[in-house]
């Protein structure tokens, strides 16, 4: 594989992992990012696994260790957690630290326990730091101080990646670890006290454009920049790290461009049709200033993303208007 940019990737993979007719464990599957991997997984023509929470309790090591043994996986995804937005992060931060240890441990050594052939671990760019420079490289890692609105969850990703780190270097494990940028995209979470930014404002100006209402009060100043990720470009990215990445290093994933929220919240508008003023409440958090990935090791590996914001939008609220909205 010729690399699209002049950057030497450790780990790269000079033939394919192959994926056909290998039984392929998406933890998570029923969530926005599972559904996706799982939706993306299905021309691989391989055995695709999708237990629901009533078939398996992740939080349960035991039946984590027993459906692992019984069902023999050769590759698990690891994209089931507990996730939120700003408020849910401030006000939960027990069950968002406890969860995903929990749920991530117990799914991690039961993979080295039944020898599954390869694993990722899907992160999440709030691991990095708060005022790290931008664009974020994978080894701002724990330069600095976290974010104090998700500093919960961020330590609990952290601690997956180390983990996937530690088994590698102990046992030689095949566990490589994945972080996308915010992302959006068709099963998104639309619940107004636990979503995140995108699906929050879909759904608030969505009920201020039937209400008719004059304006839209929206968190933060409005000037902070975040980069979005659609989920079904993060799903392609995952069976491509799947296929040709096998390093101890986790790896970024992201678009390479980002917004500010305020250019978001009016994009949105007009997607929707909402005419009217768009408040900025700097009473309320706005998160840390800037999250911009540096994307130059998937461009390593030869993958960019294809989604545009704009369409990536226009689509998710024609899927929020079937399948919420009513």
């Amino acid at each position: 594989m010729a690399n699209e940019v002049s950057y030497k990737l450790e780990g790269l993979l000079s033939k394919p992992f192959e994926l056909k007719g290998k039984t392929v464990w998406v933890a998570g599957a029923t969530g926005m990012v599972g559904s996706a991997t799982t939706r993306r997984l299905e021309p691989e023509y391989c055995k695709i696994l999708t237990p629901n929470r009533s078939e398996l309790d992740l939080l349960n090591q035991k039946d984590v260790n027993n459906w692992t043994s019984l069902n023999r996986p050769d590759v698990v995804i690891v994209a089931a957690a507990t996730v939120g937005g700003i408020l849910a992060n401030s006000t939960r931060p027990a069950e968002f630290i406890y969860n995903n240890l929990i749920i991530e441990s117990n799914i991690i050594h039961a993979s080295y326990v039944n020898e599954v052939e390869k694993l990722l671990f899907l992160g999440s760019a709030c691991i990095y730091p708060r005022e790290a420079s931008q664009p974020m490289t994978e080894e701002a890692l724990l330069t600095g101080t976290l974010e104090t609105t998700n500093e919960s969850y961020a330590i609990a990703k952290i601690a997956g990646i180390k983990m996937c780190e530690a088994y590698r270097k102990q046992y030689g494990c095949d566990y490589i670890s994945a972080q996308p940028n915010n992302l959006y995209g068709p099963g998104d979470n639309f619940d107004l006290k636990s979503s995140h930014v995108i699906p929050a404002l879909i759904h608030r100006t969505h009920l201020a454009k039937i209400k008719h209402d004059s304006s839209l009060t929206v968190w933060g100043t409005g000037t902070v920049k975040r980069e979005f990720l659609h989920v079904d470009d993060c799903a392609d990215a995952l069976i491509h790290l799947l296929k040709y990445y096998s390093g101890i290093s986790h790896i970024n994933i992201g678009t390479g461009e980002e917004i500010t929220i305020k250019k978001l919240a009016q994009n949105i508008s007009d997607i929707i049709g909402f005419t009217g003023e768009l408040r900025f409440d700097s009473n309320m958090p706005d998160g840390s200033p800037r999250k911009l990935l540096d994307n130059k090791k998937m461009k390593a590996l030869n993958w960019n993303s294809s989604i545009e914001l704009k369409d990536g939008l226009h689509s998710l609220y024609q899927w929020f208007q079937k399948n919420i909205s009513n």
